[in-house]
């Protein structure tokens, strides 16, 4: 019999090796599609306004398929759910890289966002229940993992382009490492299925939706500062267009650096000091950005945010396995959906205070929003 029939402890180092492997390789497959943008453009003639509305079929893929996570693993275990949703991301990436038609790109990429959506929940609650067993904090390295992956998935596929690799031997290059590297980790899967007592579907709880709520102005500000930070570097700080990108690369470097560093600082502070602290950093990062003359600091502002913002949604999810109102694989389900609209929302509310006020005004009230999180911090009492 097979290593991967077999049931995996949690507590076990394989099942930790192949969370973080899951989390790295999400995050790659995520990133794998902006290297991957410009040439669906020339393959395909479309309209900036038509291509604009199949980028929402990601998002709608991920809103429609992440509340049915907790469903399926509830019922089929955490080990086929990633299974499938692995195999099914590698269809969409195929398809992406390969059709000229463009409701077959519309379906691909509402699989895309939809099999990471589903992958990005289960491995939550691997992660949650890994921690649960353990006794340990694993969430932050975890998701530091999914930051890393995203940085090496877009140089991967960028390196390969710029070295004269044809876009679509480039994605099936970067498939075949995904589909090996989850092939190689599938037993440190959990087979079992998560404990739900046999619930589809649950009303969040006052915790969850505040977990939820939470995470959603974290997420909220990863997106805004992703679509805005390079237009409002460029146009109020005097930043050359071609390093417009700075702003969300030094945002994600320090999530990244943050989330590494995060087990003995979530440990020392404990939930409540993590979520405060990084809240008050992440909108004093915001505040420095708007307020300086200078592009450097601005960077600077944007590094502090996201070093606030690193650890919070890690340790909001891990919250989630100490409540008892609510299965744990449905709570980090509904909590986790909730955030995610974040990142879809972000882009979108500030262009509409943008566009009746100023882009200065919208990362104001961004900034105040993640002063909530210390007012929210307060109902984590450890």
């Amino acid at each position: 019999m097979s290593a991967a029939t077999h049931s995996v402890d949690a507590t076990s180092p394989v099942a930790r090796r192949a969370t973080r492997v899951g989390f790295f390789m999400a995050g790659f497959g995520l990133s794998v599609w902006a290297p991957l943008v410009p040439y669906v453009r020339e393959r395909i003639e479309m309209s900036d306004a038509l291509f604009g509305t199949l980028l929402l079929c990601i998002g709608v893929g991920s809103l429609t398929w992440m509340p049915l996570s907790g469903l399926l693993v509830t019922h089929r275990g955490i080990r086929p759910v990633v299974l499938f949703s692995a195999v099914l991301l590698l269809f969409a990436l195929t398809g992406m890289a390969f059709t000229e038609s463009i409701w077959i790109l519309g379906l691909a990429l509402f699989c895309f966002g939809g099999s990471l959506g589903v992958i990005d929940v289960v491995l939550n609650i691997q992660g949650v229940l890994i921690e649960r067993d353990t006794g340990k904090r694993h969430m932050s390295n975890f998701h530091g993992m999914f930051s890393l992956g995203s940085i090496c998935g877009a140089v991967a596929l960028t390196g390969a382009l710029t070295l004269g690799l044809a876009p679509a031997a480039g994605t099936l290059l970067m498939i075949g490492v995904i589909g090996t590297a989850i092939a190689t980790v599938t037993p440190g899967f959990l087979r079992d299925k998560a404990p739900a007592g046999g619930v589809a579907f649950v009303r969040p709880t006052g915790m969850v939706l505040l977990v939820g709520g939470l995470c959603f102005v974290v997420y909220l500000a990863e997106g805004a500062v992703l679509d805005w930070s390079a237009l409002y570097l460029t146009e109020y700080k005097a930043l050359d267009t071609a390093k417009g990108g700075l702003g969300y690369a030094s945002f994600a470097l320090m999530v990244t650096i943050g989330r590494f560093a995060g087990t003995p600082v979530v440990n020392s502070l404990g939930t409540a000091r993590v979520i405060g602290f990084g809240g008050l950093l992440a909108a004093l990062g915001i505040g420095l950005s708007i307020l300086t003359e200078h592009w450097a600091l601005a960077l600077l502002g944007y590094g502090l945010c996201g070093l606030g913002c690193a650890n919070v949604s890690p340790v909001l999810i891990s919250s989630l396995s100490r409540q008892q109102a609510m299965p744990v694989n449905q709570a980090i389900t509904a909590a986790t959906t909730i955030g995610f609209a974040g990142v879809l929302a972000g882009p979108a509310l500030i262009g509409v205070i943008a566009h009746y006020g100023s882009l200065t005004l919208a990362f104001g009230l961004l900034a105040l929003l993640l002063l909530g999180l210390a007012l929210g911090s307060r109902r984590f009492k450890e």
